[in-house]
This record gives structure tokens, C-alpha cells and sequence, in this order.
């Protein structure tokens, strides 16, 4: 397709700031709206031993109230030029976002940057914000679906940062104060953490002026190493099953496995195999469990990249009752694919999958902002689309098999059931799945060792 591809025509573009932000845009030519984020690149993991909650509750305060605006007026001022305002946080980062129309751009920058750079915190506003969030955790232990991952999260990382729960405790929560949530606002809130990101109809040089206006009252940190969480790789999703008794119509399993993290090269290999795993409505997962078994309506696989680690999980809610079937057909679909492979047509199909979703996102500037603000603070540059495209196509169908060896280690899997059944007996039966699976490999493992060993003979004896 050469030059007719449209994201040739993207145009890429770093500063840095007088004071040291970094700032990224990619400017779309044919675009009439406008995507700015503020990265803050310290998340969940970055908290320390009393701070469990504070980087999402930090998140919150700061729309709460600035020096020069209302938690009305922060509204009012985006809602009146059509333009939305969100904010979200992670285990790694988090992010500020405002989308529009491209002929408001000062504003979105003026409004971000006042909530980001002079949140008041006042303290009638922790006190009242600090209910609404120990109501967001409720509502969350209400969400099964949401609420297992939390708990899947903590015994697969128990030992690190990555394990913690992003909204914080009932009890870390009612413990927060005004000093504690300043104190962990001005070590994280500095300039050498913040990227500036957007995409679509963007002037880069009118974008930098407009924030050294506006943040110039960020400041720097004397730390050179600001506190943040490791990763050990002795507690990397060790292997553990897990039954949570709750009142609820379904039970929800989740299966979960070691990935590549951000850094590594095989993250593509990783995005292939989860798209052949549960990644979409021909994947084997989602074919076995609900159009050939009928066993759930929800069922699917994904990734959670981090810098340094990674996770693939896979998900199926079910009758309480077809629980154990769903655990089985799970185990049984890995092992099949542990034992047969996949066919090349598979992996290609998938390759095409990803190619066009990749491709369908660079037309929203919004998808594309997040895209340079993450390469910015993990890679240090910018990745084209076409090269992420590449890498896709660079992906072989042996270096998928090596990673679903890998990975696929029926021994290092952690399970997490949550639903209305008996604890034991459930953590029993999985055991005895897990065992069972295990076994049915064996007999594949020693043909392998036994082929290997008579390739070394058989090069031997030409040596000879």
C-alpha cells in the first residue's frame, strides 16, 4: 500500500519542557478533534506499606478542588465546550485525559494542568471523598467479575506491590488523611514522572507553549530514584488455587499464567497466543465453553502487561453447579493445545485479527494518545504504527509454541473460583484437574526428550 496508508501522514513530535516534562504529540492532518493526556508514571505498585489506595485516591482528590476552580467549575469548564475530562489509575501509572473538539485545546490544557499541578486537598473534601471511595470498594466486592481479578492479583503477586488492590482497603482507606495524601502527592506529582501525550488535530509547538504556561509551578523531586515496587521472580504468579465462598447466581473462574512484560521481546509472541487462547469468538477457549458446551456467556482471555511482568488470564462465568465442567474444559483445551499445537491457518487468522484492530485504533486520536504516552514512559521513544505492525508480521509460529511451552507449565498455574460453592471441595477438585492434566503430559514430555536425545546420537555418530 506504500504512501496511500494513512498513518504515513502522521507527523511525530518530542520537547522537553524548560522544566524537564516530556512532551509527545502526533498530529493527524485529516482529524478535527484533539486528545491530551497527562501521565503520571507512578501507579498501585509505587505506594508504600501505609499508602495502599493513595495513588487512586490521589486521582480522585485533585478534581475535588484547585487553586483557581470548583469541582463544578472543572466540569463546567470542559462540559460548555463539549470536551469530556476522566482520569483512570493502574498498578503502573496513572492518567489524566481530556478529548475534544481541536479548536478548544487551550482550555483542555488549562484545566488539566490546574487539576494536576494545584489540587487543594482540603480537608473537608478527604474526609467526604474518602467515603465515596470505601463505597467504590464495596460496589466492587459487589462486581464478582471485577472483584476476582483483585483477589487473583493478591495471591499471584503476595509479596509485591503488583498484588495490592488499586482502590486500597476498607481499613487503608478509613486510615487516610489530608497529611498522608499531600506527603504522597508531592513525592509522585514531579516533573521528571510527568509525559505530556497527544494525537489529532495538534499543533506540537502551540501545545508546548501553552504548557510551560501552565506548569510552571511543577516541580522537581531531589530523589534520584523515586520509592517504587519490585517484582522478585520467585513471586511471579506462583502456582496456588484459590475457592472465595459469595452469595451470587454464578460462579466465576479464572485461570492465570506467566506473560512477557512490556520490555520483552516475546510480548508479540504473547499477543498471538492469547488471541488463539480466548482472544475472540473463534478462539478454542470461547468455541469449547460456550458454543459447543453452552457453559457460559462470558469467556474469554486477555494480557496485563506490566514493565518488568506480565500475566494471561483467562475468565469464564458459569452456573455454579457446571463450575468443575468449566475448570475441566479449560485444563482439557490447554492440554490439547500443549499436545497438538495449533494449525498455521490459526495463527494467521489471528495475525489478521490483531493487524486490523491495530490499524482501526490508529484512527482514534484518543487510542493513539495512550499509545505515545505508554511507549514514551516505558520504551523512552516512539513506536509507528508500522512498526508495531511489523513486529506482528515477525512473529513465527515457532516462537509461539516455545512460549505456550513455556508458559503453559499446568504446575506454575494459579485458579481462582468465586462463587456459592463449598471452598474445599472445589479446591479439592481443582487439584485433582491440575494433577490429572499434568500426567496427560508426561507421556508427551518423554517422547520429546526421548526424539531430542536421538538427534544428539544420530549427529554423534556423523561426527564420527
Amino acid at each position: 500500500m506504500g504512501s496511500k496508508e494513512p498513518w504515513t501522514k502522521y507527523r511525530y513530535r518530542k520537547s522537553t519542557l524548560s522544566n524537564g516534562v516530556r512532551v509527545v504529540t502526533e498530529s493527524h492532518p485529516n482529524a478535527v478533534a484533539v486528545s491530551v493526556g497527562i501521565f503520571v508514571g507512578k501507579g498501585t505498585r509505587d505506594e508504600l506499606k501505609d499508602e495502599a489506595g493513595l495513588a487512586h485516591f490521589v486521582e480522585h482528590m485533585v478534581f475535588k478542588r484547585t487553586k483557581n476552580r470548583s469541582a463544578f467549575e472543572i466540569s463546567r469548564d470542559m462540559e460548555e465546550v463539549g470536551a469530556d475530562i476522566n482520569a483512570f489509575t493502574s498498578r503502573e501509572s496513572t492518567t489524566f485525559v481530556a478529548f475534544g473538539l481541536a479548536e478548544h485545546l487551550g482550555r483542555y490544557v488549562d484545566v488539566l494542568c490546574d487539576v494536576v499541578t494545584r489540587p487543594t486537598f482540603a480537608k473537608v473534601d478527604v474526609e467526604m471523598e474518602r467515603d465515596v471511595v470505601i463505597q467504590e470498594i464495596r460496589s466492587g466486592d459487589d462486581q464478582l467479575e471485577e472483584c476476582v481479578y483483585d483477589r487473583h492479583f493478591e495471591k499471584a503477586y503476595k509479596g509485591s506491590n503488583l498484588g495490592l488492590p488499586i482502590l486500597g482497603t476498607m481499613e487503608s482507606i478509613s486510615s487516610v488523611t489530608r497529611e498522608r495524601v499531600l506527603k504522597f502527592y508531592r513525592r509522585q506529582y514531579v516533573n521528571q514522572n510527568l509525559v505530556i501525550a497527544a494525537a489529532g488535530q495538534v499543533d506540537h509547538d502551540q501545545l508546548c507553549e501553552l504548557l510551560e504556561k501552565h506548569l510552571g509551578v511543577l516541580r522537581g523531586s531531589a530523589e534520584r530514584e523515586l520509592p517504587a515496587g519490585t517484582v522478585p521472580a520467585q513471586l511471579i504468579c506462583k502456582p496456588f488455587t484459590q475457592a472465595i465462598r459469595r452469595r451470587a447466581e454464578q460462579a466465576h473462574v479464572l485461570f492465570g499464567v506467566n506473560a512477557p512484560g512490556f520490555r520483552d521481546h516475546r510480548r508479540f509472541d504473547s499477543v498471538m497466543l492469547n488471541g488463539i487462547i480466548g482472544g475472540g469468538l473463534t478462539s478454542r477457549l470461547y468455541q469449547e465453553i460456550r458454543e459447543n458446551r453452552g457453559l457460559a456467556y462470558s469467556v474469554y482471555s486477555h494480557l496485563y502487561s506490566f514493565v518488568d511482568a506480565g500475566t494471561m488470564l483467562m475468565y469464564a462465568a458459569t452456573e455454579p453447579m457446571k463450575a468443575p465442567e468449566a475448570v475441566q474444559v479449560i485444563f482439557k483445551e490447554l492440554t490439547k493445545l500443549r499436545a497438538k499445537g495449533f494449525r498455521t491457518e490459526e495463527l494467521e487468522m489471528v495475525r489478521t485479527q490483531i493487524r486490523s484492530a491495530t490499524i482501526l485504533g490508529s484512527d482514534d486520536p484518543e487510542s493513539r494518545m495512550q499509545s505515545l504516552g505508554i511507549n514514551e514512559m516505558v520504551f523512552g521513544r516512539y513506536r509507528p504504527l508500522q512498526e508495531v505492525l511489523s513486529e506482528y508480521e515477525r512473529v513465527k509460529p515457532e516462537g509461539v509454541r516455545a512460549l505456550l511451552a513455556e508458559a503453559m507449565k499446568f504446575e506454575s498455574l494459579g485458579v481462582t473460583v468465586m462463587g456459592p460453592m463449598p471452598e474445599k471441595p472445589i479446591v479439592d477438585w481443582i487439584e485433582r484437574a491440575r494433577q490429572s492434566a499434568i500426567k496427560s503430559l508426561k507421556p508427551l514430555t518423554k517422547r520429546r526428550v526421548a526424539k531430542s536425545g536421538r538427534k544428539l546420537a544420530g549427529k554423534s555418530r556423523r561426527r564420527k
